[in-house]
């Protein structure tokens, strides 16, 4: 053969061996791909979540199977909070089903699983009322309702595929792994059974590392969860998540719900099985749309881990950063306050320049612990021996060395050191995505099941109080020279306060920028105008409105995966959905009145914000005369009032938010009139050069 008749003959096998090239690595691509969001491509993927109500990390230690695949999965913990006061199983796997959080099991009541019967969940209509009862929005049903293949094995996953109506297809008692390869199995759940409290839990966790082999053998990638606590009155913590195999190496389970390595909630594992598919579509027998989902689809990030032990360690300390903050906040306030009472009584007493300044010390020490809240973290306290009690002290450290350093290089104008170490701290914080806000006391952590990220309630408070007090001292500082730029001063600083609030990814909180915003008008208003009038001040409203309401549409417009609580909130509102959405924070605001503290935060809030607006009917000399001697004394407090007010009635905190932002700002102010050895000035001009 000449080599001219071999070219052409050549370039054919060529191409062939090209083609096929190409083939094969499209081919080798979509096997080994799988998404970096953790879910495999196409359907190549089959989703096999396995979920065991009470499976911790302790149990992960305690078990040489379930250690021994760490290192072979993403791993991390997973919020099982639901709408209820507990999580039993029937709720976990009630709101699997909705993709939204929902309430399942009766308050007082031992955890039950309801039979299944003729093809139906028992008493469904009883759940789906109790929804409604609770307001929760909760579409039970969602997961079955959809025309995809899913399989199921167990009773909680009876509940979890269970349609609109409780009735369930596809589904066995028991889980057999043959069923696995059948095409109307694309997809599976699988209920392994609580664990039992005590005896019989080592060998149920063994049948728990046997189904994952099992379910491993039949492809895809395996999510193994815990799904609820195993008994109502169990004391929650976030509980195990594991995805099998790692598509990128092992790393740490997150979510966008959550934007925490390491961390996802229990609706994410609904998100994460109708990923690429419409959730919110039915099939032809089905009923409307439902709302959207609460949870995000789960993927991988951060750095490899390849230390079994290290990781359960870090694990079990998480545990402890999730777990001990909120005990230690009451054991703490109640040692401050025992403190102030003692040192009061003290200087009641004797009325000498000792006691006076170990009760001003005592104030600011109160003051210095919503400074001392967040700088614990930077301690690493979870990992020190006795968690909970080094947190106690680590708090308490701080709190007094913060009002110690206030008070020496600030004097008598301690209080201003603790109002902008609040505020400077926040920002910082804020910008950097909140890290000091894990582990601090005043986090709505997984175990609560509040806000996963961004700035709480607690912290809007504190915020609150550090940016208006300093805007307020700038301003004083200023107004003498122009009401104008004094007025610009308290736009910038409270402007800074409200952007790293209410800015997406960073504080992401709704209600703080809704009750901030009116509050820093407002004091800019009277700033430069020295009082204001009805219209100025239905002005200063509709201005504050209309600001909120443009971050929240821009939030809305972008992709539904990447909005935040604003975004969200205005997708429900366009949906006609947002009727539950409120009433449920109605009732997380007035349930602060079911017993006499909540009576009486209300009636120590109300003599706060009276003494803001009628100051000579307060009986103490030195608060008239200092509320009189300065321009922006007023503005401040009023400010402070407006917030308190504002966010009481818009906000799912209710009374407790003005309550926390008093018992940053009364002891300052308390303490900065207790330091004074001389009554105030009337002449703002004098004190202005007594301060120079």
């Amino acid at each position: 053969m000449s080599l001219t008749r071999r070219g052409p003959v050549w370039r054919s096998i060529a191409r062939q061996a090209l083609v096929r090239a190409v083939l094969l690595t499209a081919a080798v691509l979509l096997l080994t791909t799988g998404t970096a969001s953790a879910q495999p491509a196409g359907l190549l993927a089959k989703v096999v979540v396995i979920g065991v109500p009470g499976l911790t990390w302790n149990d992960v230690q305690a078990s040489p199977e379930l250690t021994a695949l760490v290192n072979q999965s993403h791993v991390g913990s997973i919020s099982v909070k639901t709408a209820g006061p507990h999580t039993c199983p029937v709720d976990g796997w009630l709101t699997i089903s909705a993709g939204t959080r929902a309430w399942g099991s009766v308050p007082d009541q031992p955890c039950a699983a309801p039979a299944v019967s003729n093809g139906k969940v028992a008493d469904w209509q009883a759940y789906v009322d109790r929804q409604a009862e609770h307001h929760t929005g909760a579409p039970i049903g969602r997961l079955g309702q959809t025309g995809y293949p899913i399989c199921g094995f167990g009773p909680g996953a009876a509940i979890a595929l269970a349609r609109t109506d409780g009735t369930v297809r596809n589904w066995q008692p028991e889980f057999d792994p043959s069923q696995l390869a059948k095409p109307d199995c694309g997809d599976a759940i699988v209920d392994a059974g609580a664990l039992p409290p005590r005896e019989g839990r080592a060998e149920a966790r063994q049948k728990v590392a046997n189904l994952v082999a099992q379910a491993r053998a039949a492809g895809g990638w395996v999510l193994l969860v815990g799904v609820s606590q195993e008994l109502a009155n169990a004391h929650q913590q976030p509980l195990v998540a594991m995805q099998l195999p790692p598509d990128n190496g092992p790393r740490w389970l997150t979510s966008d719900s959550t934007r925490r390595p390491g961390l996802i909630q229990l609706t994410d594992v609904t998100a994460t099985i109708l990923k690429g598919r419409d959730a919110a579509e039915v099939d032809p027998a089905g009923s409307a749309k439902a709302g959207p989902l609460d949870g995000n689809e789960i993927h991988a990030t951060g750095d490899l881990h390849t230390d079994a032990a290290a990781v359960i360690e870090d694990r079990l300390d998480t545990n402890e950063r999730f777990e001990q903050p909120r005990p230690m906040l009451f054991a703490v306030a109640l040692t401050i306050v025992a403190a102030e009472v003692l040192a009061l009584v003290w200087f009641l007493f004797r009325r000498s320049p000792a006691s006076r300044r170990t009760f001003v010390f005592t104030l600011l020490v109160q003051g210095g612990f919503f400074v001392a809240v967040f700088l614990s973290t930077l301690t690493v306290w979870w990992r020190w021996p006795s968690p909970g009690f080094s947190l106690y002290c680590v708090v308490l450290g701080l709190s007094a060395l913060s009002a110690a350093l206030a008070q020496v290089v600030l004097k008598r104008y301690a209080f201003l050191g603790l109002a902008l170490a609040a505020y400077v701290i926040l920002l910082v914080d804020g910008v950097l995505g909140t890290p000091l806000q894990v582990g601090s006391m005043f986090a709505d952590g997984p175990v609560i099941g509040g806000r996963f990220y961004g700035f709480g309630n607690s912290t809007f408070a504190t915020l609150a109080v550090g940016a208006l007090v300093t805007a307020g001292w700038t301003a004083q500082k200023l107004i003498s020279k122009s009401r104008v730029q004094a007025a610009v001063a308290v736009l910038v600083i409270g402007g800074a306060a409200i952007v790293v609030d209410g800015r997406p990814g960073w504080g992401t909180d709704f209600g703080g920028i809704i009750a901030l915003t009116p509050a820093v008008l407002l004091m800019a208003w009277l700033t430069w105008r020295g009082s204001i009038s009805l219209r100025a001040l239905i002005g200063v409203g509709v201005a504050g409105l209309l600001a909120v309401s443009a971050v929240a549409f821009l939030d809305y417009l972008r992709p539904p995966d990447q909005r935040s609580h604003f975004g969200a909130f205005v997708a429900r509102l366009l949906d006609g959905d947002v009727s539950d959405v409120l009433i449920r924070k109605l009732q997380m605001a007035v349930q602060f009145f079911t017993g006499p503290s909540g009576w009486a935060m209300l009636v120590a809030v109300i003599a706060c914000m009276l003494a803001t607006v009628l100051p000579q009917r307060v009986p103490s000399e030195s608060y008239r005369a200092f509320y009189n001697s300065f321009p922006m004394v007023r503005p401040t407090l009023l400010a402070l009032s407006t917030c308190g007010l504002v966010g009481m009635l818009l906000n799912d905190a209710g009374v407790a938010l003005p309550a926390i932002m008093a018992g940053f700002a009364v002891p300052l102010l308390v303490a900065h009139l207790m330091a004074s050895h001389q009554p105030a000035t009337v002449s703002p001009e004098s004190h202005l050069v007594q301060e120079s």
